[in-house]
């Protein structure tokens, strides 16, 4: 393994030596790995030409489109698995675990996006 020496401002350290802790990395080191990883996956993601998997949560109303959601996973074969999870108060949970080339993996999520009754969603995206 390579060691790498570099300059930071001290209060700089200071911040995510704490956001680090608070994170339980057992190490500086090893939220350094995690935030440069974090950084290439996401440059990894902007590749219109790049593969990537994808995890998307989404939070609607119990009532909500269920349905529309089944269509995208029937419509696009990236959609891998799709859980179903019943919340508090009528809340649902659906995830999408998908994996394909960016530019159809971003179009499922365009699509997410203008389904109505979604209230919330979430995704994490790293590359194949």
């Amino acid at each position: 393994m390579t060691i790498v020496s570099i300059s930071i401002p001290e209060d700089l350290l200071r911040k995510f030596d704490e956001v680090s802790r608070s994170k339980g990395f057992r190490s500086r080191s090893d939220a350094v790995k995690e935030t440069m990883r974090t950084m290439v996956d996401e440059v990894e993601w902007e590749k219109a030409d790049g593969e990537n998997q994808m995890v998307v949560t989404m939070i609607y109303e119990e009532s909500g489109p269920r349905g529309e959601l089944s269509v995208l996973q029937h419509r696009y074969e990236e959609v891998q698995m799709m859980l179903h999870l019943h919340l508090e108060k009528g809340q649902c949970m659906e995830v999408f675990i998908a994996r394909g080339p960016n530019a159809v993996l971003k179009e499922i999520l365009g699509k997410i996006r203008r389904v109505k009754g979604v209230r919330s969603i979430r995704y994490i995206s790293t590359p194949a």
